[in-house]
């Protein structure tokens, strides 16, 4: 597969449509290379409304969709995949599932397929009903080029950085995939976020430089460092984790004030926002309220006080150069550190902080995909 930032290439060639002067009957003919998949949608025969997506069959297997109708062919581009706009969110996104109920892999959004068709194959779609038209209506030929059914979108196809994130689904019996902008993910076919496997091995990678430090960096400053990057970057983990995951509870339907305080709800602050998760939906970071216990999320009580102490080092490390003033020693519970001196880490402090957030993302991820079904 190519570079995502690449231009996808397309389809190659034409449809044609031929009439027969003899039967009075309109034929379509597609040819060309490059396309691996190709769907159909039912245009109205007035060409003002989109009645459904068909699925092709095979040979002998007749079709089932609305009639009377126009079938326009869409092609996949040459990875076998199509854009997609959300209709909610409007973003765009690419993937190989174009049947059924569709997910907004950004804001989580279900809607039938239809739905999601871009604006582009749009264009296209208009194109192939005025060529339709014309050879129906004035009984001639007459041809659509293929090229512009792949979606020319230059911020997705070009951009400076690569932006684009391929990701295939890994529940059982789905495997849908998709390209998205950023990380994280909901599938469209299953509704399922890719970020649990994506989180656990970014965690993963921490713990595994913690010990890799460990044996190979002996100078006390440096060890120190990295354990001041290693308690930011856990908690930044959590956040980012948190802030996707929060598009499926802005899904559910809440008043205009607690919508406005979900949406800027503070994940750097975790424990307040496990009060609020507690208080509207009955999930939190804490716990799962389920029968099974996983002793990897179990956050014990001993833990709390720990977490809170953590997070306020993480913050004065960010905001204050690790310099330890009032609001640390009233929000902490530290009673070691004195005002005006400099917090350190120990490596012991920045691996339990590390298994404590990680329990604690465990505990959001379930309870957000499995506490409401």
């Amino acid at each position: 597969m190519s570079e995502f930032k690449d231009k996808i290439p397309a389809a190659s060639g034409k449809v044609e449509f031929l009439y027969d002067q003899v039967s009075r009957r309109l034929d379509t003919q597609i040819s060309g290379t490059g396309f691996i998949a190709m769907y159909m949608v039912a245009v109205s025969m007035d060409g003002r409304q989109l009645l459904g997506t068909v699925s092709p069959t095979g040979i002998g297997v007749p079709m089932v969709y609305p009639q009377p109708s126009v079938l326009a062919y869409i092609q996949s581009d040459e990875q076998g995949m199509w854009g997609r706009n959300c209709p909610q969110c409007h973003k765009y996104f690419r993937t190989n599932h174009v049947m059924g109920l569709t997910a907004c892999p950004y804001c989580s959004v279900e809607a039938p397929s239809l739905a999601f068709i871009s604006k582009e194959q749009h264009t296209y779609i208009t194109a192939f009903y005025d060529a339709f038209a014309r050879a129906y209506n004035g009984k001639i030929n007459t041809s659509l080029d293929l090229s512009a059914i792949t979606d020319q979108i230059p911020a997705w196809h070009y951009s400076e950085e690569k932006q684009q994130f391929h990701f295939v689904c890994d529940t059982p019996k789905c495997h849908a995939s998709t390209d998205i902008l950023g990380i994280y993910g909901y599938c469209p076919r299953c509704g399922r976020t890719n970020a649990r496997k994506l989180y656990f091995e970014r965690v993963n990678k921490l713990l595994a430089r913690l010990e890799e430090t460990k044996k190979t960096v002996s100078e006390r400053t440096a060890r120190d460092a990295i354990w001041e990057e290693m308690t930011i970057s856990t908690l930044s983990e959590f956040e980012a984790l948190a802030r996707h995951l929060r598009t499926r509870l802005l899904a559910f339907p809440l008043t205009l004030n607690r919508r406005r305080r979900l949406a800027e709800m503070n994940f750097q602050k975790p424990l307040q926002a496990n009060e609020f998760l507690m208080s509207w939906f009955d999930i939190g970071v804490l716990k799962w309220p389920g029968d099974q216990i996983n002793p990897q999320r179990a956050i014990s009580e001993s833990d709390l006080p720990f977490i809170k102490k953590m997070i306020q080092k993480r913050h004065i490390l960010m905001h204050n150069l690790g310099i330890v003033d009032q609001e640390y020693l009233d929000l902490s519970g530290d009673t070691n550190a004195r005002l005006g001196e400099r917090i350190r880490v120990s490596s012991n402090e920045a691996k339990r902080f590390i298994e404590c957030v990680q329990g604690m993302s465990a505990n959001l991820m379930d309870n957000v995909e499995h506490g409401f079904e």
